[in-house]
């Protein structure tokens, strides 16, 4: 982009393009840009292999997030057979997106219209899996699925198949520019926070929803603009009763 952004969006690009945030941006005449704050990794690929290859014990596998498809499907890209052995076990996951990769992958899913982890705990103990569920986590998992699951004696095997870390070379332009800073997580202001080059005072914010402008305030920042729904015309909406500058 050869104009210097008006907006960033500090997230990673959506896979379809175009980026649902940067298209309604600039409909409401915004030039906007995507700076991912996460790095993901995936270190325990040949762990997950193991209990994958072990499938006799599980009743089916939970995914809570795209990435642990994405450490699902690092495995199976490289061992088909073990596609075959989870192919009549049920996998559980937390909203559509993550339902659809695990049926590109060719599980039978359940938990698509669900959207929380509460919501996911509640349709598994409905279910009453009849083995233990190989359960597909992250390093920054929450604990609301693992304490109900516990809480109603369902057996769950926890295995942490990706973790997220902050990035810290972001290329966010100087205060000259001074665009507005949209953060989409906490885990937003702790990338920033750690990035060389990068000051907050510089830059106006924004924020997707309460918890994150929350999050920011008690660091004691100015949050100008707050999306009264975490979707593109909200946070849109929010830049522009704020001010934002429309080209």
């Amino acid at each position: 982009m050869s104009a210097a952004p008006d907006v960033i969006l500090l997230r990673s690009a959506d896979e379809e393009d175009p980026d649902r945030y940067r298209t309604a941006c600039r409909q409401a005449g915004l030039r906007a840009v995507c700076e991912p704050v996460l790095a993901f990794e995936f270190p325990r690929q040949g762990q997950l292999r193991d209990r994958l290859a072990s499938s006799d014990p599980y009743a089916g596998l939970i995914a809570t997030s795209p990435r642990a498809t994405a450490a699902l499907d690092r495995v199976f890209s490289t061992h088909d057979a073990l596609v075959d052995e989870w192919t009549d076990r049920l996998a559980y996951a937390v909203g559509p997106k993550t339902a659809a990769r695990l049926r590109a992958l060719g599980l039978r899913v359940r938990g698509a219209d669900t959207g929380t982890a509460d919501a996911l705990a509640a349709q598994i103990i409905e279910a009453d899996p009849d083995g233990p569920l190989l359960f597909l986590s992250g390093n920054r998992r929450r604990e609301a699925l693992p304490e109900a699951l516990r809480a109603a004696a369902v057996p769950f095997d926890e295995l942490v198949v990706y973790e997220t870390h902050p990035r810290t070379d972001l290329n966010v332009p100087g205060p000259e520019q001074t665009p507005w800073l949209v953060f989409f997580s906490p885990s937003g202001l702790e990338a920033v926070t750690h990035a060389e080059g990068v000051d907050v005072q510089d830059h106006r914010l924004a924020a997707i929803g309460p918890t994150t402008a929350g999050a920011l305030k008690a660091e004691g920042h100015v949050v100008e603009a707050v999306a009264d729904e975490p979707s593109p015309d909200g946070l849109v909406a929010a830049l522009q009763e704020a001010g934002a500058r429309v080209s």
